[in-house]
């Protein structure tokens, strides 16, 4: 068993990854700019240090999961980052939904520095990586990625390789596509059942068990029947920032998307009602609004 796994950022998807090594008897160490997030870690039994590079340092293997692209590039290239940490020989799992072009600056920098990158992003919201319901797209060197897919039943049920670094996220995309989809048709289903006056339960217990149903209706249809969006597994400005990807993605490849782009409107929608921090199946919400349900 490899004994040190290194996370750095300690979010809704690093918080559940890392509780989940420690349990399987993994040595975990981890670093978060958010002190609470790293005191969170020591209480589940991880180490918390003091930055991405220390981190690094200390590991076997090492999985950032991070907001955004300027994250990854203070991770790697700021002050006490990945890159000025020395010789490092654990290789990289970078899980973060972010456009290749930023993944890939932070290869060739890391390159430089005789660092291995892999693109490797999860598919699965907050509440599956509590039980390791997640699949782990490996791209970028196949060695490496064999060498990282010895620890993935530590954190998730599935591991794919995809190839040349790169297409991790490309496939992260096509899949985030089909979220985004199924989450709004889920909600749409359950507010055209309500609206014919059927209980929101009997619908979704129904539904779950027919043909009609989706990873998206069982995972985000309980909290649409409660209607309770505050213990968000992803929240809609996070989603904003993975829908600006896909759409800019699909742009650059001029593949039309019109069933998703429709799906963009209801989550800028729950944004413009003050749903930033609520989950995504708020877009429930949103549209038992435009269909004056009260609920």
């Amino acid at each position: 068993m490899t004994k040190n796994i290194g996370i750095v950022g300690l979010g809704i998807m690093g918080s559940a990854i890392s509780g989940n090594f420690i349990k399987a008897g993994y040595k975990v160490i981890g670093f978060d700019i958010d002190t609470q997030r790293c005191e969170e870690l020591a209480n589940k039994g991880g180490t918390a240090l003091s930055s991405p590079g220390e981190v690094a340092i200390n590991s076997d293997i090492i999985l950032t999961s991070l907001p955004s692209s300027m994250a990854l590039n203070q991770v790697v290239s700021g002050k006490d980052g990945i890159a000025a940490a020395g010789n490092i020989d654990a290789p990289i799992m970078e899980c973060s939904t972010l456009p290749i072009e930023d993944k890939q600056i932070n290869f060739d920098k890391l390159a430089d520095s005789g660092i291995t990158l892999l693109d490797t992003p999860l598919s699965g919201t907050g509440a599956q990586a509590i039980t390791k319901d997640l699949a782990v797209y490996l791209s970028g060197d196949e060695a490496a990625s064999n060498i990282c897919s010895t620890i993935i039943d530590g954190f998730a049920r599935a591991h794919y390789y995809v190839g040349e670094f790169g297409n991790g996220s490309r496939m992260k995309y096509v899949a985030n596509h089909l979220v985004a989809i199924h989450n709004v048709a889920a909600a749409e289903a359950l507010v055209l059942g309500m609206k014919a006056g059927l209980d929101a339960q009997t619908i979704f217990d129904v539904i779950a068990d027919s043909a009609g149903t989706s990873r998206m209706f069982e995972i985000r249809g309980p909290m649409m029947v409660a209607n309770n969006y505050e213990a968000a597994t992803m929240k809609i400005k996070t989603w904003q920032k993975d829908m600006g990807i896909i759409s800019d993605f699909a742009k650059s490849l001029d593949c039309p998307t019109p069933l998703f782009n429709t799906t963009a409107d209801l989550y800028t929608s729950g944004m413009a009602q003050g749903r930033a921090d609520q989950d995504t199946g708020s877009v429930c919400a949103v549209l038992a609004e435009m269909a004056r349900l009260k609920r």
